[in-house]
């Protein structure tokens, strides 16, 4: 089962689409999501997010926003891309 992943602005839409991982850097620590993870809300600091699409991986720099989990889709609203 695939992974939904959205990473969004208050301007434009960054990325969308099904991804096998996603990786953060949140105000606790760094995460690293997969298929059925558990509903999450946290808060994002400077760093990259990081998904993997058919085992290649992508990545952008942001500085900073929110992460949500919700139902196999992970939304990350974005403040700005570095």
């Amino acid at each position: 089962m695939s992974l939904k992943l959205e990473i969004v602005t208050s301007e434009k839409n960054i990325f969308s689409g099904d991804v096998e991982y996603v990786g953060v850097k949140s105000a606790d620590g760094e995460l690293g999501i997969l298929s059925k993870h558990v509903p999450l809300i946290t808060e994002l600091v400077e760093g990259k997010v990081t998904w993997r699409v058919n085992n290649k991986n992508d990545e952008v720099n942001i500085s900073g926003g929110f992460l949500e989990v919700v139902n196999n889709k992970v939304t990350i609203l974005v403040d700005r891309i570095n």
